[in-house]
């Protein structure tokens, strides 16, 4: 009777920790997601993240009931199902080796696209041939405080383009 209770136990420690942490990557997906895509291209990429996501949930149980009747068990169809989540976790873990340099593209990006803006709206229209290094230094007053570009300066530009 002991030896269930520790079993029981171990049990349910390990389905509170796997239901805390698979509850915790949408919201990690989706912020990932939003500070490694440009303004502009934000909708198509959470309209493709939210297709996929609904197709899996929707299609889902139907594909483990049918692994259930064809792969003997439900055992077996849960354990391929578990791998599907592992494989998915290695997958997010390794952008921890990508995220901080697409985080820095976009917000290139988008201070580029402030820098034209403004010059466009300062000249009346006519942009001037220059290096975007010599229009970031005569604009750094208002582009960019701590390497942070403003969310309504990332709104502003995002109207225009």
């Amino acid at each position: 009777n002991g030896e269930s209770r520790g079993s029981l136990l171990i049990f349910i420690l390990i389905s509170l920790l796997a239901g805390f942490l698979s509850g915790i990557t949408g919201p990690i997906v989706k912020s990932t997601l939003q500070n490694v895509t440009l303004p502009q291209m934000r909708g198509q990429a959470f309209a493709l993240l939210n297709t996929f996501d609904d197709f899996g949930r929707g299609l889902g149980p139907a594909f483990v009931a049918w692994m259930i009747e064809n792969m003997g068990g439900r055992q077996k169809a849960f354990n391929i199902g578990v791998d599907g989540w592992i494989f998915c976790g290695i997958l997010n873990g390794m952008l921890f080796w990508t995220v901080e340099k697409d985080e820095e593209n976009v917000r290139s990006a988008v201070e580029s696209m402030l820098i034209q803006h403004k010059d466009c709206i300062s000249t009346g229209g006519f942009v001037e041939e220059e290096s975007l290094e010599e229009k970031s230094s005569l604009h750094q007053d208002w582009s960019v405080k701590d390497n942070s570009v403003s969310i309504l300066d990332i709104l502003e530009v995002s109207r225009f383009t």
